[in-house]
């Protein structure tokens, strides 16, 4: 697949269209997470058959498939260095792991949860990250190292995100329905701000309050941090005073996923809506038919309902995992099979 050398997200940003797509190795089996790595040139994704697969993406190919029976697999994300993938198990310990993927071969075991991994943010400016559990823990590790370089004990923090900057980390609890906003440099010390969701989900979705949070989100000009949520649209908040700016309208039902912790045997997910490249758009699910809605943020403002401003043709391939590219005009979304999305007129031009 070709990428043109230079096109604005606006410009070609209603033209996505499904481009490729890549069955699951094993039928019945479901993609739980996908990641592209900093240059955007390798995509990877989680199966529920405790495997991963990793992408070429300017070839559109399939480069490899690498097991994990024994420890499972989601939440799998490319460190900065773009050999390597941290992923957490869901199988036998509740740790986390480091794999060279040249050699298939493991780095490091990352281990102080005691339950499902919820959630795994990479910092964006050096090799220290951020792992959410069902244990209600967070912790803050060193790649180089596998004791946790911190602990918080909170209430479901099911979530977390670094601001673009990584001197600010994001933790959304769902049962308290709030957003606490941590200095990084001081990880021990309590939040220097706290979002209180609470009137905001008894207004926009009150059926469903503190249970269906997907997906928290920084958009990378710092101005937005999007909250997704699994059935009745997503939170677009400001991300200075965390009053809610916009909730986006649209999606026709749930993702099928578990939100973000499986207790009903459905299988896990990391959220189905992300910012654009440029921070301008959202882009996300629409429910079971699998098309994507686009909204544009500029339209946010004093808490209105913003409808999506087109909706994407799906071509029937659903949509419950969606990540946006962030280097080139592509994107993909996977649910039995991974799809990769690029604008139209690149697919006429493809010779994939």
């Amino acid at each position: 697949m070709s990428f043109p050398v230079q096109q604005k997200v606006q410009d070609v940003v209603r033209q996505y269209r499904p481009a490729k797509h890549f069955p699951n190795a094993k039928e019945g089996s479901y993609i739980t997470s996908l990641d592209f790595d900093d240059q955007g040139e390798h995509l990877v994704a989680a199966s529920s058959s405790d495997e991963m697969t990793v992408y070429n993406i300017k070839e559109g190919t399939k480069t490899k498939t690498i097991p994990s029976k024994k420890y499972g697999i989601h939440l799998a994300r490319f460190t900065h260095h773009n050999r390597q993938v941290l992923f957490a198990s869901t199988k036998q310990d509740d740790s986390l792991r480091l794999l060279e993927l040249h050699n298939e071969s493991f780095v490091r075991y990352f281990s102080a949860h005691t339950s499902q991994v919820t959630c795994v943010a990479l910092n964006p400016g050096n090799d220290t990250f951020l792992s959410c559990g069902n244990d209600d823990l967070v912790c803050l590790w060193d790649l180089n190292s596998r004791s946790p370089q911190g602990k918080l004990k909170l209430i479901t923090p099911y979530l977390a995100a670094y601001d673009p900057t990584a001197s600010v980390m994001a933790i959304a609890s769902q049962s308290t329905q709030s957003i606490l906003l941590y200095d990084v440099r001081n990880f021990d010390k309590a939040p220097f701000a706290t979002f209180d969701l609470a009137d905001a989900e008894r207004k926009y979705c009150p059926s469903t309050q503190g249970r269906v949070w997907t997906k928290l989100e920084f958009s990378n000009d710092g101005k937005w941090i999007l909250l997704g949520t699994d059935y009745h649209g997503h939170f677009l908040l400001d991300s200075f005073d965390g009053v809610v700016s916009a909730f986006l309208t649209g999606k026709t039902d749930g993702s099928g996923r578990a939100a973000p912790v499986s207790t009903s045997g459905k299988p896990l997910g990391q959220g189905d809506v992300c910012f654009s490249q440029d921070a301008r758009y959202v882009i996300g699910s629409s429910g079971g038919s699998g098309d994507l809605l686009v909204w544009d943020t500029t339209l946010a403002g004093n808490g209105t309902t913003l409808e999506s401003m087109v909706k994407l043709n799906g071509r029937g391939f659903k949509s419950p995992v969606v990540q946006v590219n962030p280097r080139y005009n592509m994107l993909a979304t996977a649910d039995q099979k991974v799809v990769m999305w690029l604008p139209s007129d690149q697919i006429k031009n493809s010779d994939t």
